[in-house]
């Protein structure tokens, strides 16, 4: 008579010749490389949950809550309409450094615009045959932050667009004006 084996049991049964010798380290490679493929997706900017690109990421507070923004539109808008929104600093789009984002130089207006790039904004701005037209976007325009003039002129040369100082950021926002609901 059999003992009563249970389906545990039984499912452990089966898999224990993979288990055993070169089953076992197969195993656990095909884990492990499960696991990197997962760390490493892109951080998501929590405003408008696009990928937070190389040299565009942005510090935020919101109410003492600390954020990562995608780009400088996207914290300028979510400043322009929220209340109680702090920028804390900014990144050097050339170095993918920290840098304080009131001494930095952006330029504005380039050819290349990271957000507006990203896969989910293609997907209906850019569909064939589409009739759909984006009027209003968050992350636009794009903005590129530079720790010193000299980079952001030379970027400027080669990809366009025009250099403004921090304090001038807000008259390109799609939000015109400080908060909305001032």
């Amino acid at each position: 008579m059999k003992p009563n084996v249970t389906r545990l049991e039984s499912v452990e049964q089966g898999f224990s010749p993979l288990i055993k010798g070169r089953g076992r380290g197969l195993i656990l490679l095909v884990c492990f490389i499960l696991l990197l493929s997962c760390s490493r997706r892109a951080e998501q900017c929590p405003l408008c949950e696009r990928d937070v690109h190389r040299g565009m990421q942005v510090s935020i507070k919101h109410n003492s809550i600390p954020m990562q923004t995608c780009c400088m539109a996207c914290a300028l808008t979510y400043q322009a309409q929220t209340k109680n929104v702090e920028i804390l600093a900014a990144t050097d789009f050339l170095t993918d450094t920290r840098m304080e984002h009131r001494t930095a130089f952006y330029v504005v207006g380039s050819d290349i615009s990271p957000c507006m790039q990203d896969s989910k904004v293609q997907k209906f701005v850019r569909e064939p045959h589409s009739a759909l037209h984006a009027c209003y976007d968050r992350c636009k325009p794009g903005i590129l932050g530079f720790r010193n003039k000299n980079d952001a002129q030379d970027f400027l040369r080669n990809h366009g667009g025009s250099i403004y100082p921090s304090h001038q950021l807000t008259k390109f926002l799609p939000v015109k004006g400080k908060a909305h609901h001032d």
